[in-house]
């Protein structure tokens, strides 16, 4: 799904919570006032704070959805794991102070019962939050965002604190003392609870935690049931914003050629971004060995070098005038050769000197093998 798709999406989404939101907590704010119960009012304050929340969310999804530039050339969505920070830094400081007031409020020496009419409105904030939550998860699972991931949590969180609620003021109705203002508390501890939660996945996020487990072996499993691949050097994940970028480093047959290689590569990042959701960006690197053999070779000279060195060792060789292609395998156990004549040089009458040619080759320390071929003509 496109950038810009993703936020009209978030957009209407988050515009449709804050309607409900900005309805409801002016309904839970009024009559926990009027209606006498701590537990409402503190209900409606915290769906007054989702309000600044879907704000939250709305810039930051606006400031996500911007493409890469070269300032940022892996995109914008750090943005959205900073909005899922903030959003739990804003739930942790609305717990504590509401845990801090319904605490205090227990030790009032003249408090009131809560009217009846506030279990309506802690009921009815239940059904908008849980409507709110599913409306919301199903677009996050669709889009594979963090930030409308984390906002329909929050939806689910509100509607098990105003269950919280309904409980207490029911109880403190049916004449134990105190339940109201317990549920006051409880209902602060739960939001810090959340707020606590979203703070950690967002610092797992941004110090590029892997993806979870799931995602990960089935990645893996794409890479090792492809008949091309002889071995995964290294495997790594992480997400950005909810989306996921994948790094692989695999071992092919060191003889394929670049453009084959190349096809194997984007044939299995695009076979992982159809099979794993939410992966957005898939490098593959392909290694005809392993690491320790590469830093055993580094000693071998470049392409340009041993061009160099071969035409040198060629002097006295006419036939290397005519080779039409060199290709150079650097191998385990050095370079190996790959030279291209015409056909017409297929003859006996040239063995002579196609050996000399060889042989001055393999003069040289760096080369391991040449094998000769020949191209006709079109």
């Amino acid at each position: 799904m496109e950038l810009e798709e993703r936020h009209q999406v978030t957009l209407k989404v988050t515009l449709v919570g804050a309607l409900v939101n900005a309805g409801l907590s002016a309904l839970q704010i009024i009559f926990g006032i009027f209606g006498q119960s701590q537990a409402l009012l503190a209900d409606g304050l915290h769906t007054l704070s989702d309000l600044s929340s879907d704000f939250i969310v709305l810039l930051a999804s606006k400031l996500s959805s911007r493409a890469a530039d070269d300032e940022h050339p892996y995109g914008h969505g750090r943005i959205e794991t900073l909005a899922s920070l903030l959003l739990g830094l804003i739930l942790i400081s609305v717990g504590i102070s509401l845990a801090v007031r319904g605490s205090s409020s227990i030790f009032e020496t003249e408090k009131p019962d809560p009217k009846i009419i506030t279990v309506f409105f802690a009921v009815l904030a239940i059904l908008c939050k849980e409507f709110l939550y599913r409306y919301t998860i199903r677009a996050a699972r669709s889009n594979h965002s963090t930030l409308l991931e984390s906002n329909a949590l929050h939806h689910r969180s509100d509607a098990l604190s105003s269950i919280v609620v309904v409980i207490g003021i029911s109880s403190q109705l049916a004449g134990i003392p105190h339940m109201d203002a317990a549920a006051a508390i409880i209902v602060g501890l739960m939001i810090i609870s959340m707020g606590v939660n979203l703070c950690r996945r967002s610092l797992n996020e941004l110090i590029d935690s892997s993806l979870n487990p799931q995602q990960v072996e089935l990645i893996t499993e794409i890479l090792e049931n492809s008949g091309d691949i002889r071995a995964i050097h290294s495997l790594r994940t992480r997400s950005m914003g909810g989306l996921g970028y994948v790094d692989a480093e695999l071992r092919v047959n060191p003889r394929l050629t670049v453009s084959e290689a190349h096809h194997i590569a984007y044939s299995l990042g695009e076979k992982i971004k159809s099979k794993a959701s939410g992966i957005v960006d898939v490098s593959i690197h392909i290694d005809p060995m392993t690491e320790t053999k590469h830093e055993e070779l580094n000693h071998l000279p470049s392409r340009s070098e041993l061009m160099t060195m071969l035409q040198s060792s060629w002097q006295e060789v006419t036939l290397g005038n005519h080779i039409l292609q060199i290709n150079l395998h650097y191998l385990e156990d050095g370079v190996e050769l790959d030279i291209v004549l015409p056909a017409e040089f297929h003859d006996q009458n040239y063995n002579q000197e196609t050996e000399l040619l060889v042989q001055k080759a393999t003069c040289l320390t760096e080369i391991s093998q040449v094998n000769i071929y020949y191209k006709q003509d079109t």
